[in-house]
């Protein structure tokens, strides 16, 4: 292939070799390879895959194929001849954007060490100096810079080739002579044949068949932890074949009927259920358990009744298992009584167990077999190779579909927690002729589908299935991740399981008040298990308060957040850090420079990698906030204070550190509110999230109580202290904002709390305030959508004139006479816009009065509730009026607390008030 050097030197000056049989196809558009396969069999190539000696697509995630680039080699292992690379480029012309030539080390002949150097970019060093000189080369040599590319790379700037048919960057290297000096030294973008992946790989025999262990990112995970020998999985279940050649027990386990070891097969599908969960790892035989480095006890049902399902738990538990798979489940009406089961469960529980069970096959999304209905085991349903539910038209053909009930049990409301694979599952089988697999042949009797080619030695069945299979799954993840970290309770344990799920599927997934551990769905729980991300997972933090552990929603006892979270602001840089004491953290002074701490935690299991603290102020108290806009826009209403150290490369699981931000003096003067005489303050929201905080990548942050729902979420309002004289009575305005421009609900809640204001002060409840103390603030605003769809009487006014553009003359009828109206240019009509009322439909705590045509609530008892209707979007300026008596006591401040709650009165969002006398 003449286009292309026959050897290349690396930036390292190591020479590689071309490889006369590969190429790398780069098209114009998304291709299916199945599309490409059958466009290039006729030019004699096929696409490069690693299949085994069967067929079987072993490895396959492996090789490094994209939607547009494809990897070839010739079908009959011979080199790509001149002319035959000729027909290629012709052929596939109009769908082909450029071929590359495929490189090796000399020294390395292996698929691994195999790379293409893209033939269409050089990568030169950036240089202020030569700039003008290089890009007249580049325009020279019809290069085009990428921007996107350049921006992120510190020393080169990235160049690409308009037209490679012309000349590619080999030839362009050779071509440049004396400018490459000007261009420094010339570098290749180069792309490996084989994904670079460190995921291991199991030798067992049948690992090409365990799509399920892919699936559920078992390789990478397996980088992290295969399982150790203290972490102890029971099987409750059938009993397991204790002479498989591919299981390992931590004891001969028992028999439920006759409370007697040992834990024999009674069935076969136990055997089925251990192989999926700890099968030996890495021993050349069979398959791979998810933990197959975990030890397996066998509890053998004889009976099945309810007494042997109470006794196995309770046996698994006293005998040091600290896991427990239990495959099997019934429905009320079949005979077992669960007040048996129960307290056995609760026992497990308190003890530190870890129990995961299946839902059912029945397909019913009504409810789920118990006892995968109660709160406090890991109800698992099943998933397809198409990563949804297994239902009974999946791609797979099997005729039966996981249950996906939600049920209300011991007064909690329960359903699927996560899902995992649920068929043709590779696994263990009772030895010889006694199990599924009669030594070869195979009916599938749960799935209406025959499975011809299994294992002729009758060990091992490929085809494994129901939420039977899913449930090991879960618990061979649990063993992973006991083993990797012995201190993580069953309760951490289920949530890592919970939080780090992946959100697979066409059902949308969205956050559930009864389903705390992040985004679900109905069917298919918190999602399909990802055993890498759990093993690799931080959990990032803004603590909220003192108290916060990390669980959502949470919030100090007095409800107000914004007062008492992880965040300090400082007049000074004296690395004072009290977040507990609001008046040593929300302070800021004008004119001069103040300085904003917070405290980030990693909550999680794992080191926190590459963490980012982002900051907004907003100038003015919104009392609720959206998310991405109030956290992420820059603009006068979006004030970022300046980082001084807001990344950390990592955080040790259970560490914190400290990161800084500067407000400049010019940043407080731009949040006007501070200059005015009506007092108020702006809210600082914070936002932290790193690369392995999965749980808050896959957050749902499209509605209210962010603060509260979501851990990376923090907020400290920020405040002007009202200095009151002792001697005097002295009235003072505090001013906020309610409601939200995203929030299109039609009802909200305002509450003050005058609790902490002294006895004598009155205090008035302003609903019609005009805005003025707001100026950056558009209170002229409308719901657009809602005004289009006919709510005109809702509309609140923009413009309020109508202006003749051009002379116009009116032909009307006056009285009796008709005439005609001459408006000349320029002329208007003014027009008095009805504004919006918001209506007040309850109030508790004080009395509607009116003052000047304008409504004041008069607060009479600590907490003040008004209920009010507005319209979506709208935002309204409020004000707590404030009259303080004479004779206050100097020694304490004073405070005053306003919130917004949604129409489900849920808080999200508020502000303090704080007043010192002189």
């Amino acid at each position: 292939m003449k286009n292309f050097p026959k050897t290349l030197r690396t930036s390292s000056n190591r020479e590689v070799l071309l490889d006369n049989k590969r190429l790398l196809l780069a098209f114009r558009k998304s291709t299916p390879i199945e599309e490409v396969s059958s466009t290039i069999k006729e030019l004699n190539l096929v696409v490069e895959d690693l299949k085994d000696k069967r067929g079987k697509n072993k490895h396959w995630y492996q090789i490094n194929h994209t939607a547009t680039r494809i990897w070839v080699k010739t079908a009959d292992g011979n080199d790509i001849t001149d002319h035959e690379y000729e027909v290629i480029q012709n052929k596939l012309k109009s769908k082909l954007d450029w071929i590359g030539p495929v490189y090796n080390a000399r020294q390395n002949e292996g698929t691994e060490s195999k790379f293409c150097p893209l033939p269409n970019v050089i990568l030169i060093e950036k240089s202020e100096r030569l700039k003008k000189r290089q890009d007249e080369i580049i325009r020279q040599f019809k290069l085009n810079e990428v921007p996107e590319k350049s921006k992120y790379l510190s020393k080169h700037r990235y160049l690409a080739l308009q037209d490679i048919r012309e000349i590619n960057v080999y030839q362009l290297r050779e071509s440049l002579g004396n400018s490459a000096s000007i261009l420094g030294n010339i570098r290749f973008e180069n792309m490996p044949m084989m994904k670079p992946l460190a995921a291991t790989t199991p030798n067992d025999a049948l690992w090409a068949d365990q799509w399920n262990m892919t699936q559920i990112n078992a390789p990478d995970a397996w980088d992290i932890s295969t399982g150790v020998n203290t972490v102890v999985i029971c099987i409750l279940d059938e009993g397991c074949d204790l002479t498989h050649p591919d299981l390992a027990y931590s004891e001969d386990g028992i028999n439920l009927g006759t409370m007697l070891p040992t834990g024999a097969p009674t069935g076969e599908h136990g055997t089925a259920c251990a192989g999926i969960a700890a099968a030996t790892f890495n021993n050349n035989e069979g398959v791979a358990g998810l933990a197959g480095n975990c030890l397996i006890m066998p509890v053998a049902f004889n009976g099945w009744t309810d007494v042997e399902c109470a006794n196995g738990i309770n046996y698994a538990t006293t005998n040091g298992a600290l896991v427990i798979s239990m495959s099997f489940g019934v429905y009320d009406g079949w005979g077992w009584d669960y007040s048996i089961i129960d307290p056995e469960i609760q026992n497990a529980f308190d003890n530190d167990v870890v129990m995961c069970v299946a839902t059912g096959n029945e397909d019913d999304g009504t409810t789920n077999r118990y006892p995968g209905r109660h709160p406090l085991v890991i109800a698992v349903g099943g998933s397809s190779t198409d990563d949804n539910r297994k239902t009974l038209t999946s791609p797979d053909g099997e005729c039966w579909g996981a249950n996906f009930g939600e049920d209300v049990y011991g007064g909690v409301t329960t359903g699927v927690s996560v899902v995992a694979p649920c068929v043709v599952c590779a696994t263990t089988d009772i030895q010889g002729a006694d199990g599924y697999n009669n030594n070869g042949t195979i009916a599938d009797p749960w799935s209406c589908v025959s499975y011809p080619g299994q294992p002729a030695s009758g060990n091992y069945l490929l085809n494994f299935n129901g939420t039977s299979a899913a449930t090991p799954h879960v618990a061979g993840f649990a063993a992973l991740l006991r083993s990797q970290n012995p201190a993580l309770t069953n309760i951490q344990v289920r949530n890592i399981i919970e939080k780090t799920a992946a959100k697979v599927g066409t059902i949308a997934y969205a956050d559930n008040l009864d389903f705390p551990n992040g985004t679900r769905n109905q069917e298919m729980g918190y999602g399909r298990i990802d055993a890498f991300r759990g093993l690799d997972f931080a959990d990032v933090m803004i603590k909220d308060w003192s108290g916060d552990d990390g669980t959502e929603p949470s919030s100090p006892p007095s409800n107000n957040w914004w007062s008492y979270s992880d965040i300090v602001v400082r007049i000074t840089d004296d690395n004072v850090f009290n977040p507990d004491d609001p008046a040593q953290s929300k302070h800021v002074e004008r004119g001069q420079t103040n300085y904003i701490y917070v405290r980030v935690t990693n909550n999680g299991p794992q080191e926190a990698r590459n963490v980012v603290v982002d900051f907004r102020i907003t100038p003015y108290v919104g009392l609720q906030f959206v998310y991405p806009d109030d956290w992420s826009l820059e603009d006068s209403m979006h004030v970022k204070p300046t980082p001084v150290t807001d990344t950390f490369t990592t955080i040790a699981s259970g560490s914190s550190v400290i990161a800084k931000f500067t407000i400049s003096s010019a940043q407080t003067e731009t949040l006007h509110g501070w200059q005015y005489a009506n007092p108020w303050h702006p809210c600082l929201l914070a936002k932290v999230s790193s690369d392995n905080d999965y749980a808050f990548a896959s957050s749902d942050l499209s509605f209210g109580n962010l603060v509260l729902r979501k851990n990376n979420i923090a907020q400290r309002n920020l405040s002007v202290i009202d200095v009151l004289a002792s001697a005097a009575a002295t009235t003072l305005s505090s001013s906020f904002v309610a409601g939200n421009k995203a929030n299109k609900e039609r009802k909200m809640f305002i509450e003050v709390d005058r609790s902490k204001m002294p006895s004598g002060a009155k205090l008035y409840l302003s609903l019609d305030d005009d805005g003025d103390v707001f100026p950056m603030v558009n209170f002229k605003n409308y719901d657009e959508d809602h005004f289009n769809n006919g709510n005109s009487d809702d509309w609140k006014c923009d413009d309020d004139k109508l202006i003749f553009l051009n002379r116009t003359r009116v032909k009307t009828r006056f009285g009796c006479c008709d005439g005609v109206l001459t408006l000349e240019k320029g002329s208007s009509i003014d027009f008095k816009c009805r504004d919006s009322k918001h209506a007040i439909k309850n109030i508790q705590g004080g009395n509607l009065i009116i003052e000047n045509g304008k409504r004041l609530i008069d607060i009479t008892r600590n907490k003040l509730v008004v209920e009010m209707e507005k319209l979506p979007g709208e935002i309204l300026p409020m004000s707590v009026k404030v009259t303080f008596p004479s004779g206050l006591d100097k020694s304490k401040p004073y405070s005053l607390s306003v919130s917004q709650r949604d129409s489900n009165k849920k808080t999200v969002g508020g502000g303090d008030f704080v007043y010192v006398v002189n």
